[in-house]
Order: structure tokens, then sequence, then C-alpha cells
């Protein structure tokens, strides 16, 4: 299977930072219809001076996952640990200008969007473009570009994971075969797997009945909720551990698993391979395909890795309950 990697392009100014982006696909906080996405949510860390902090505070009100760091360790504490999606920060977050910690996290964290929300003062624009130089891409300026609806369409645009785009593409054709609210739903779970631990999760965001959703995902051969549920965290975890800023249990934690074992032992069911190995030795075209083949197989290694003890009570292992409630933890 081939696939085509659509990087999202963008347009520099003189500092090589990127100002403007295409549109998504979905826009969020759509109302839930037939012919509407559900709400999407943006999880957001920031390290800034009160000032700046108070207007993303305004932006971001609505927004359940606003994780607010006061030291630099604790930013990249949140980044390890949280379901980060974008981090909004000022190289002179502490009252120092230090343009060290904020290159350290370009490094170790690549591929995770970072935002330099600052004043046009001469200090600040001479740090960022310091930081352009070292890959930093995004820039806002505090009352000349920070506008609430603006400036919360480009922390959402830049959330976007290529690896979930290929993957929803790949089973496009499936998810049409899908109600409406389902199908959103199943992509939703691809873009943000640590908000999902189970088919009553997937039952209660699309606005039906448990039972209609193994049913539907079966018809359109979509495999079982748990299946679709392990092949999103763990098309997720891959990306995260493409980053050197990421270990095996951070990213465990960051998806919601109880145990990092849990974690491996999924890996190991669908790419053959622990984490540690597949991070080194697995590119992107050959981890999506690996989680294509894997959901679309007819066996039952999905069973066999739920057998763990972190099911809740009444789950007691057998054959017939986990059919019925098949849970991934």
């Amino acid at each position: 299977m081939a696939f085509s990697y659509q990087k999202m392009p963008v347009s520099y100014q003189k500092q090589r930072f990127s100002y403007h982006l295409p549109p998504r696909a979905v826009e969020a906080n759509a109302p839930v219809s037939i012919d509407h996405a559900l709400n999407r949510f943006v999880s957001v860390a920031a390290f800034l001076p009160a000032r700046l902090l108070t207007h993303v505070k305004h932006v971001f009100a609505d927004e359940p996952e606003l994780l607010i760091a006061s030291s630099w360790q604790e930013l990249e504490s949140f980044i390890r640990r949280k379901p980060v999606s974008v981090v909004v920060l000022d190289p002179a977050a502490d009252g120092i200008m230090n343009v060290g910690a904020v290159a350290t996290l370009l490094k170790r964290y690549p591929s995770l969007p970072l935002i330099a929300y600052v004043t046009l003062h001469a200090p600040q624009f001479s740090a960022v473009a310091q930081l352009g130089r070292l890959g930093l891409k995004e820039v806002v300026l505090h009352r000349f570009d920070d506008a609430p609806e603006g400036f919360k369409e480009r922390v959402e645009r830049l959330e976007g994971n290529a690896l979930t785009h290929d993957v929803i593409e790949a089973l496009r054709e499936r998810l049409s075969q899908l109600p409406r609210q389902l199908s959103v739903t199943v992509e939703n779970l691809f873009e943000q797997p640590h908000r999902y631990s189970s088919a009553l999760d997937l039952a209660m965001e699309a606005g039906i009945a448990i039972v209609s959703v193994y049913r539907n995902l079966d018809a359109a051969q979509l495999g079982s909720p748990k299946r679709l549920l392990i092949a999103a965290k763990v098309l997720r975890g891959f990306g995260y551990l493409r980053d050197p800023g990421y270990s095996v249990l951070d990213v465990s934690i960051k998806l919601g698993y109880k145990t990092a074992r849990i974690f491996s032992q999924h890996w190991v069911g669908i790419f053959g391979m622990t984490p540690a190995r597949v991070r080194t030795r697995l590119t992107d075209q050959a981890a999506i395909e690996s989680v294509l083949r894997w959901l679309r197989s007819n066996d039952d290694t999905d069973i066999a890795l739920a057998d763990d003890p972190d099911h809740p009570p009444g789950h007691n292992g057998s054959r017939r309950r986990r059919h019925r409630r098949p849970e991934l933890n």
C-alpha cells in the first residue's frame, strides 16, 4: 500500500516564521448534528509572563486542557506526561531571556507545535530571530495579531498529525459506511486518543447505543471498538516516540495507560516489536501499514493483549465477557 505524506505548507516572513496556514478540514466547536463534526478540544501548555498569560486564559477559557507552567521544568514535565498538542511560551516568561530553554524544547520535541507569544520589543524579537534559525516557525505578537478568534484558529490548525491524517484517509471508504456522527467520533479518536478508554466513550460521544457501535463497526469491516482504541493509541504513541525527549513511560502516561507494560504489549501485537525497538527501526509508512494491517486482520490478537490486571471489576478475563464489553486497559 502506498501512502503520500502531505505536510502542511507554510509561508514565511523575513525571519522564516509561519503566519499563513491552510484551513482545517473540520472546524472546531461545530455543533453536534448529522452534517457537522463533534466538538474537539485543544490541549495547550503555556509558560508566559502575567500580562500575556491573562490574554491566553481569555482566548482558551472554554478549553478543558489549558496547562499553566510556572517554570521551564514544569513546562517540560507537562509536555512529557500530558496530552499537550500545542505549546505557547515567551522566552522571557520567568523574567530572564532564556533562548537556551526554548532551543532545548525544539531539539527534544521537534514534532510538537510551539508558538512564541511575545511583545514587540528588541530583546524578544532578537531572541525569536535566533530561535527561528533553530526551527521556531510560529510567532504571535501581543496587541498586533493576537485577537482571540485568530489566535485560537492558529493553534487549532497547528495540532494536526500527518500519521493520523494518512490512516483516516486510508480508512475513508469504510468510515463513509458508518452513521455520520460515529464516523466523526472515530476520526476524533485517532486525533485525540487519550480522551477515550472504552466502547462506551465512543457510544456516548456519537450519541448512539453501544450495541449500535459494535454493529456498525463490524458492518464497515473496522473491527471491534477495542481494536480501534488500541490502534489509535499505538499510532499516536509512535508519533510521540519519534521525538527524542519522550520515554516509553512518558508516552504510556500521556495516552492514559495504567502501566507501560500494557502499552508495550499492544506494540508487540501490532508491530511485532517493543516500543524501544520500533522507534529506531520503523519508518512512518511502515508503521501506518502495520496499524492498518492489524486493524483489518480477523485474528484475536486484541483479546490476547487484554489479559492484564487493569480491567474494571466484573471483567474476569473470560472470552465471553471480553466480547461483550472490551476495554483497552
